[in-house]
């Protein structure tokens, strides 16, 4: 649950054409992933089923996963990189099991400078594991990558998030958005 920065300029024909071909990689994967009614009761009754308030390097994000194996997660609509502000989409994307009590993600993040024009996109994989008590999770970053594509699609970059801190976080409740405990008492 991390994300980059990223960088670069297009045309709109091309911005597009990255869009359009995204958008059919989509519908194809979609429409081939057909589940069993026992892998769909795995992914029901996965602990990472529900809403979480995650801590990342970058910030807290909203991480929503659904128990049809589709996640969604939702960070700041803006960052700052190398050429400067770039605002971003929440994340859609898809989960699976790993384990008892662990799954991997992964989701795509659109980017566009600030008049708007789509300059990339970024694909984040994740290894949460939810504790014991399903109140919480945690993701070492070991095995996580972030892989940065240009307008066209093109891979710019990968990135590992091995050595990265790590991810944290809380299941929402109602009347309990899962921050953490402040360690300061803010000054007004």
């Amino acid at each position: 649950m991390t994300s980059s920065e990223h960088a670069g300029s297009v045309t709109r024909r091309t911005a597009l054409a990255g869009l359009g071909a995204g958008s059919l990689g989509l519908a194809l994967a979609t429409t081939a992933r057909q589940a069993s009614a026992q892998d769909a009761d795995a992914l029901a009754n996965h602990p990472i089923v529900g809403v979480w308030n995650v801590m990342t390097p970058r910030g807290p994000v909203l991480a929503l996963f659904f128990p049809d194996g589709t996640v969604l997660i939702t960070p700041q609509v803006a960052q700052v990189g190398p050429n400067g502000v770039t605002f971003v989409t929440s994340n859609p994307g898809v989960w699976e099991p790993v384990g008892e009590r662990s799954a991997h993600f992964t989701v795509v993040q659109i980017h566009s400078d600030a008049t708007g024009t789509f300059t990339g996109s970024v694909t984040i994989d994740g290894y949460p594991v939810v504790s014991e008590d399903g109140l919480s999770l945690f993701d070492d970053q070991s095995q996580g990558m972030i892989t940065i594509r240009d307008a066209a699609g093109a891979i710019v970059q990968e990135i590992p998030t091995a050595g990265d801190p790590p991810v944290t976080g809380m299941r929402m409740g109602v009347g309990a958005p899962g921050f953490p405990e402040a360690t300061t008492t803010p000054t007004l």
